[in-house]
């Protein structure tokens, strides 16, 4: 399916203006695009859901698959769906075993050459679909990511590079799903997304991915990935790190090439660190502490040590952490645009 027009779509809500409003993508020039299968999960999140339909549908691609699986909702989100089904491939609204499974559940209907999920409080960014179809062929291609607020505005970029699997595994980088695409080749033969998995069923889908297959980083920026306070690692960022500490070990126990079996240590022991970072964010020093105790009995690397001072400094100074963490927003807001 050819995107839409700015002038086929619904008009915007009143006030509503930029993209994907009331601006759209430049054409895709390539000549023979591979067509790209969008799911987007969807849960009472018609707060958002109608600006990330728009940035999909907005994307003036020319082999556009976009399906929207949504569970039940109670709120506009039905409403909102509706009044953009002519272009949707595919939607549905009925209970399911939660995001994993939503998602699988589109994937198993799409037909493109590349997929991805966008959750329905992201947004992809003009031009975003012509950029991957660019890319050269991957089983995983990634770009970098604004953080935007629940008004839209940009907060942060998380600007990536190309990174292997090692890199991965120990989020140096993180990679943002919402800027993430895999091939449909790589999918079948690795399997669908892990439905036990709530916070870093993507994480996990990296790691199986790069194992057997090339990832590539695109030097655009192609999604936004929204922070607001009831996005789910909004709400338990401890839950998100240590859900992806387990996905780390269960990876680390399988039999693996012997160079990256050796980073086991080293990166668990990181992994321990950053959920020791956010405990002390949130000022739970106890906990914070008992990860870094953790993450030294794993490894006594020089990283390893620099990163545990940090957080002890984090832990002395958690009386302050309100006020820092205000301050880091608006320092980083300042200066992105």
């Amino acid at each position: 399916m050819r995107c839409p027009t700015l002038e086929e779509l619904p008009p915007p809500p009143a006030g509503k203006t930029g993209w994907p409003w009331t601006v759209g993508s430049p054409r895709c020039n390539i000549e023979k695009p591979p067509r790209i299968s969008i799911v987007t999960p969807s849960f009472n999140q018609g707060q958002f859901l109608e600006e990330t339909i728009r940035s999909v549908l907005l994307q003036n691609y020319p082999d556009l698959e976009y399906l929207i699986i949504d569970g039940g909702s109670r709120d506009e989100s039905v409403a909102i769906i509706r009044r953009y089904e002519r272009w949707l491939s595919y939607w549905v609204s009925e209970p399911d075993a939660g995001q994993s499974a939503a998602i699988n559940k589109g994937w198993q209907r799409a037909t493109g050459d590349i997929l991805a999920y966008l959750n329905a409080d992201d947004t992809y960014c003009p031009n975003a679909l012509a950029a991957v179809a660019a890319a050269p062929t991957a089983g995983l291609l990634y770009g970098n990511c604004y953080v935007i607020d629940d008004q839209s505005r940009r907060v942060r970029r998380r600007a990536l590079r190309q990174a292997s699997l090692a890199n991965v595994l120990a989020w140096s980088p993180s990679i943002p799903q919402p800027g993430m695409f895999v091939s449909h080749a790589a999918l079948r033969d690795i399997g669908p997304l892990a439905v036990n998995l709530h916070y870093t069923m993507d994480y996990e889908l990296c790691l199986r991915v790069m194992q057997k297959y090339p990832a590539r980083h695109i030097r655009a920026y192609l999604a936004n990935m929204r922070g607001h306070a009831a996005a789910k690692t909004a709400r338990n960022p401890s839950q998100h790190v240590l859900g992806g500490l387990h996905v780390a070990e269960a990876f680390f126990a399988r039999e693996l090439p012997a160079p990256l079996a050796r980073r086991r240590d080293f990166t668990l022991a990181i992994l321990h660190l950053r959920l020791a970072r956010v405990y002390a964010w949130q000022q739970h020093r106890h906990h914070a502490r008992a990860s870094v105790r953790s993450a030294l009995r794993i490894s006594v690397h020089p990283v390893v040590l620099g990163k545990s001072a940090v957080v002890h400094v984090m832990c002395i100074l958690s009386n302050h952490m309100p006020r820092l963490r205000r301050w880091k927003h608006s320092l980083l807001q300042k200066f992105t645009k």
